[in-house]
């Protein structure tokens, strides 16, 4: 008599790295050391919105990597009536990822336009330090984030197998979805500054924003993990 064989539970087929999260360990690290870098070089709250814009850009580009690994050892496209080839299925999101990524570079250039005028209209407590004063250090601190998602692209997206059950569907809206959470920490913090300068300036508030991206970020972070 044949039977079933049942599905075998997530926490037994996974390595360990992927029963402890090391990809959300990973971005919950890179978030506290930019908190650290936040204190002992003073950044101010629009040079941390900034980086957390070099963030959306980085999400992006590991977006289309996955899209473009999912195509060429996986099998994004496939469906009930139509056979895709693995040639094919690499030009197919080759012109996708150059569709949609205008789309997703437009939004993000409103965005950063946003916030320089943003910056020029809205006075904090040290006026003459300006947004990119420090232009390095926004960037230095924008590849700690970098290397969070680089782990979650090598640790999930290859070794634990999600290019396997990845669609094209869930990788289109994947840097759309993960960038979420950034756009709208931006569009609070900005919106926050407007209405209560004083508060905003404070090294408290800057403490807020950053644990409060920190928590829904990982939460987005383990609904993508569901996705795949």
């Amino acid at each position: 008599m044949s039977t079933v064989a049942k599905p075998a539970s997530t926490d037994a087929s996974l390595p360990l790295a992927g029963q402890l999260g090391l990809s959300a360990l990973s971005l919950i690290t890179a978030n506290s050391l930019l908190l650290v870098l936040f204190f002992v070089y003073d950044v101010t709250l629009f040079q941390l919105v900034l980086v957390y814009w070099c963030e959306c850009v980085w999400i992006g580009i590991f977006s289309a990597f996955k899209l473009i690994t999912a195509s060429t050892i996986g099998d994004p496209y496939r469906n009930r009536f139509a056979e895709v080839s693995g040639g094919t299925g690499v030009f197919l999101s080759l012109f996708v990822i150059g569709f949609s990524s205008t789309a997703f570079f437009s939004l993000l250039g409103m965005i950063l336009m946003g916030i320089l005028m943003a910056n020029e209209a809205l006075a904090l407590s040290n006026p003459g330090d300006a947004m990119f004063n420090h232009i390095g250090l926004v960037l230095g601190a924008s590849l700690l984030l970098m290397a969070s998602h680089a782990i979650s692209f090598v640790g999930n997206f290859l070794l634990l197998g999600e290019f396997k059950t990845a669609r094209i569907g869930t990788l289109l809206a994947l840097p759309f979805k993960r960038c979420l959470a950034l756009l709208v920490t931006i569009a609070l913090s900005i919106a926050f500054v407007a209405m209560v300068p004083a508060l905003a300036s404070t090294t408290a508030f800057a403490v807020v924003v950053i644990v409060l991206k920190t928590l829904w970020d990982a939460w987005l972070h383990k609904s993508e993990r569901r996705g795949y």
